[in-house]
């Protein structure tokens, strides 16, 4: 049977248009309120040293503001970090896709408005990689016989990844008519964990992101070559590009 090569589509499409969609939602507000803080600073600087004076401050002031506003709203923010991690980790899943695994990224859920951040398909199995950007001060750590991320419970916040490897198994399972597991990862960008320690939490391995690759193939020759083939033309199939584009 010859392996099948679908597109792979784009890592971090959705959330990169979640943060486009944020971003057009409060242009007006922003505009506003930019164009209120130059007023002011025109007025003032223009009143103590003289027009050119009071052009200068509202330039500097309106780029401040945009540039403060771009760092710190916190939902584009967050939009924005999730795209950068998913392109990080679809770059380090390069690696997989030269040993001859198929990665498709930001595939769609059946019936759900969930998306798969990257699902790689090769000799040692199906996986559902989970890309996670957290800030460098964040710290991963067992306590107590617990996993916390920060100041939270892992818990929750694995949760959806097992949510979509279940359905990723459920739907390629009923698309090839054989039994597929499906094994969920999360690649962590930023935060502080053990340099070579694997955590699991859930049923879910949480990894430093450049660590995921090698993790992977460690899992030795699952699945044969004709079993990997139908998989990657059934994913492909039946999880399309999730931010609605065609497969790249």
């Amino acid at each position: 049977m010859t392996a099948h090569t679908p597109g792979t589509g784009s890592a971090g499409a959705s959330a990169q248009a979640h943060y486009r969609a944020q971003l057009a939602r409060t242009r007006s507000r922003r505009w506003t309120a930019r164009a209120a803080i130059a007023a002011a600073a025109g007025g003032a600087g223009t009143w103590v040293l003289g027009w050119r004076a009071g052009l200068a401050a509202a330039a500097v002031a309106a780029a401040a503001d945009a540039v403060h506003r771009w760092r710190s709203h916190s939902s584009v923010t967050a939009w924005r970090k999730g795209a950068a991690g998913e392109r990080a980790t679809a770059r380090l899943l390069r690696r997989l896709e030269r040993a001859g695994y198929t990665v498709l990224h930001d595939r769609a859920l059946p019936a759900s408005r969930a998306n798969v951040d990257h699902l790689v398909i090769g000799p040692a199995g199906v996986f559902v990689v989970d890309s996670k950007k957290w800030d460098r001060r964040t710290r991963i750590s067992g306590v107590r016989g617990r996993i916390w991320i920060g100041k939270r419970p892992a818990g929750p916040v694995v949760t959806p990844v097992l949510f979509e490897a279940r359905a990723v198994g459920t739907t390629l399972t009923r698309a090839t008519g054989r039994r597929v597991d499906v094994i969920p990862v999360v690649a962590v960008h930023g935060a502080q964990m053990p340099q070579w320690g694997a955590l699991a939490v859930d049923g879910v391995t949480l990894l430093r992101a450049r660590r995921v690759p090698g993790w992977i193939l460690r899992h030795g020759r699952q699945l044969d070559v004709d079993t990997v083939g139908l998989l990657a033309a059934a994913a492909a199939s039946a999880l399309p590009p999730a931010a609605g584009g065609p497969d790249k």
